[in-house]
């Protein structure tokens, strides 16, 4: 049931963030001012931090909720305020609970975290993402991050407690990052998915440098994270168990310490009041030796000469044997070389390795030394009351215990007081076997090695030594050694997600600053530049690689600038050659035929480049007949004026061995309409004047209809079916028309150039406002006429520039 509730309240940062996503689509609510909406939302999560922190789970004075994610939610997905805003209410909210008796011992550090959380989320939006939503990787990032700024303030705020804060710590770390850190990934992922961004982002899209190296920087950070933590694991435990072993060595040796020093002090009084009494009487018969033996209550007296030879012996045996032959007892022909005293460990003798004594010798005042010993049953009744009990104080560590056995594993020193009861009552198992007991000595093979073992029903390391026949056995608990560990690593682990976040963020903002905003200016210079714009200047100084990117770029423009500009000098000059070659084409001289009277004609052409496509022509086909075109050619241009040329070139032949304009513009057609790849076409209206009969023959192919004017009456468009235009299509076939004129008359032909040019209001001229323009050029001649439309056309279009070719030509019948 408590997890069903906890997984339910991180539901419900995500329930609200759709709620009101959804809202803002609709038009009541889209319409509030946006301050009306920050505050609505900084309101609703703030509440909805309340409702987390009275529906949490309570742990030992800690509250587990989601009571984090709503403010967060609040800042990253809703703008800053909200956040700020919401971060207030659940933070005071958690502060006044903890005074309640709600969640005291974390009381104060929640609450500051719930605050921080929305802060947090505001800043985050506003300055590194541009007030713009994250993507969910970076909502699952801050909501861990501020957890574990949550349990740092447990730490920081219960120093005094450490044991209690690290228990705290360890028991909500998990499920407050789970919880905060979900749900506030699962808001961003439903409002992305709503927004329709998580259909975009499986898309090959291209990202911006700032998305790519933000995105590269998090995996990086993470990765690093993760080795270091690793890393800083596996060190901890090395080092715990280090410290575990090196704690129970000390102790152990303390132990075995305290039990030498006993034995050794007991052992060598003994042996100085031995050798007092023989120095005393200087008898060393056997009958003395006996006395000596009894009365001392020990286990062996002998007697050695300057040579290292026993001399007398309470055991027989060992008479005449030679200390220097066997390597525990050479050890006591040190007695011999200016040494006065010296005691031995329990341990086997050099001439019966399968007996075990304790000797301690001094130097007799006639020479040589007295050597006394105890054997293994003498040796336990000596120190066995100086050892029993020896360890019920000691403690390792805080917890652990030392106890000490016998060889036949039996305590005789136990914190709990089992003295006398078989070591197997502790749980502590150190029965012989084939892999740790060594037969021939007779001893445990695993001493000084840690070993982990149940005692008292606890799990710990056990370490234990041999001295003296007595098992020294050091017990240091798994779950204390553990602690030192755990909080050593959560600590370094909690303090590494600060330094890695701190770390992305400062990085992220470095690289936004001086990298990626700097190349975003470059950029939108360099748009102008592509644009057209060559008098912009890249002036990006942030650093020397800028400076010299910038310097680079201007050097650059300003050389394209110059090639332009040679460039440009020679098209012109070119293209002033070709308009001169195409001018020359032209019938340029006017009047053209000053000894006829009978004929007014006057025709200007202005293209929008230096070369156009419109053309017009004018020729005497025999002392009668008088060929006159206007021709429009598609485009503009040096490939327009290439095509008119060939145009103009056919229309001309032609028309010197056709006598119908219409078969003329038809064998035109055919021949531009072979190998025209480029698609062009021209329109053309041709009139062949048959002088004596004032009858114009005329064919249109797709061109404008010209305007006539009859003696004293005003100028009209004559229009007629045109037939479709030159290079067009194949096959077609142009009609001829008659229009009969009468001395007085006046025919004026033009291209699309005069009627669509347009003013600064994207106004067209027209085919009104020509006629008006000519009707007031009555009585004018032919070129009084073409100029005045031209001046007209320019009052009208004003500053606007040309974009058209504008041709007209003028045909006056002089009475």
């Amino acid at each position: 049931m408590l997890y069903i509730q906890l997984g339910l309240a991180a539901l419900c940062p995500a329930i609200v963030s759709a709620v009101f996503y959804w809202s803002n689509k609709k038009a009541g609510f889209s319409k509030l001012p946006r301050k009306t909406k920050q505050v609505v939302y900084g309101v609703a999560f703030g509440l909805l931090a309340v409702l987390s922190t009275e529906f949490g789970s309570q742990v030992d004075g800690a509250v587990i909720s989601a009571r984090d994610a709503a403010p967060l939610c609040a800042g990253l997905v809703f703008g800053a305020p909200a956040g700020v805003l919401a971060g207030l209410i659940g933070g005071a909210w958690r502060f006044f609970a903890a005074i309640g008796g709600e969640g005291v011992y974390t009381g104060l550090g929640a609450s500051l975290t719930t605050i921080l959380a929305g802060t947090l989320g505001a800043a985050l939006r506003k300055w590194m993402f541009d007030n713009k939503r994250p993507y969910w990787c970076y909502g699952l990032a801050t909501g861990a991050v501020v957890e574990v700024v949550n349990m740092l303030m447990v730490f920081l705020i219960n120093m005094e407690d450490v044991h209690t804060a690290f228990a705290l710590v360890e028991k909500c770390t998990l499920p407050m990052v789970v919880l905060n850190a979900g749900a506030v990934t699962l808001a961003m992922l439903v409002v992305s998915a709503l927004a329709g961004e998580l259909k975009k982002t499986r898309e090959k899209t291209r990202y911006q440098l700032a998305q790519t190296f933000s995105r590269w920087l998090l995996l990086c950070v993470v990765l690093a994270f993760l080795v270091s933590s690793l890393f800083v694991y596996v060190l901890q435990t090395r080092l715990a168990m280090s410290d575990a072993e090196t704690m129970l060595y000390l102790y152990i040796e303390d132990v075995r310490a305290d039990i030498n020093d006993a034995s050794d002090n007991n052992l060598l009084k003994l042996t100085r009041e031995i050798r007092d009494a023989l120095d005393e009487t200087g008898d060393y018969g056997e009958q003395a030796l006996s006395s000596l033996l009894e009365t001392n209550n020990v286990s062996e007296i002998n007697i050695i000469d300057e040579n290292g030879v026993i001399i007398a012996s309470t055991t027989p045996e060992y008479l005449g044997f030679d200390m220097a032959s066997g390597e525990q007892s050479n050890e006591f022909m040190a007695l011999l070389h200016g040494k006065t005293e010296l005691v031995q460990r329990y341990q086997p003798i050099s001439h019966n390795s399968g007996v075990s004594m304790k000797y301690a010798g001094a130097v007799l005042a006639n020479g040589g030394f007295v050597q006394v010993g105890y054997n293994s049953g003498r040796f336990q009744a000596d120190i066995g009351g100086q050892v029993v009990g020896l360890t019920r104080n000691r403690h390792v560590g805080e917890e652990g215990s030392m106890l000490i056995a016998n060889e036949d594993l039996r305590l005789v020193s136990d914190p709990g007081g089992h003295e006398g009861m078989s070591l197997d009552v502790t749980g502590i198992r150190l029965t012989p076997d084939e892999d740790t007991y060594d037969v021939s000595s007779g001893k445990f093979g695993r001493e000084w090695q840690v070993l982990t073992q149940t005692v008292f029903g606890e799990s710990c390391y056990v370490m234990y030594g041999v001295t003296e026949g007595y098992y020294i056995i050091g017990a240091l608990p798994k779950s204390e050694v553990v602690f030192g560990r755990n909080m050593q690593l959560y600590t370094t682990v909690f303090i590494e997600i600060m330094v890695f976040a701190a770390l992305f963020v400062l990085i992220y903002f470095l690289v936004k600053k001086l990298v990626v905003e700097n190349i975003q200016k470059v950029n939108r210079s360099l748009e102008e530049i592509t644009g057209g714009n060559l008098n912009v200047t890249v002036d990006v100084r942030g650093n020397e690689e800028f400076v010299s990117l910038s310097d680079d770029i201007n050097s650059t423009v300003q050389a394209l600038k110059g090639y332009i500009a040679e460039a440009a000098a020679r098209i012109d000059r070119e293209l002033e050659f070709a308009k001169t070659i195409q001018v020359s084409t032209l019938p340029c001289v006017f009047p053209p035929y000053p000894d006829r009277t009978d004929i007014d004609i006057h025709a200007t052409m202005d293209t929008a480049k230096e070369v156009g496509g419109d053309f017009y022509d004018f020729y005497l086909l025999d002392e009668n007949r008088l060929a006159f075109l206007m021709a429009d050619v598609s485009g503009k241009g040096i490939s327009a004026a290439m095509f008119m040329m060939k145009a103009k070139t056919l229309i001309k032949s032609f028309a010197d061995q056709e006598s119908d304009v219409s078969k003329i513009l038809t064998r035109v057609n055919a021949d531009l309409c072979e190998n025209n790849e480029a698609g062009m076409f021209v329109t053309c209206w041709m009139g062949i004047l048959d002088l004596k009969t004032y009858t114009v023959y005329f064919a249109n192919a797709g061109h404008n209809p010209p305007l006539v004017r009859r003696k004293d009456g005003g100028f009209e468009y004559f229009k007629s079916r045109p037939g479709f235009v030159l290079a067009g299509m194949e096959g077609v076939r142009y009609k001829s028309g008659e229009l009969k004129l009468m001395p007085g008359d006046e025919i004026f032909l033009y291209t699309d150039g005069v009627t669509e040019a347009t003013d600064a209001h994207d106004e067209l001229y027209g085919e009104d406002r020509l006629k008006a323009a000519l009707d007031k050029l009555e009585g004018a001649s032919a070129k009084e006429i073409c100029l005045g439309v031209k001046r007209d056309v320019d009052a009208f279009v004003g500053e606007t520039p040309q974009f058209d070719d504008m041709t007209m030509l003028c045909l006056r019948l002089t009475p």
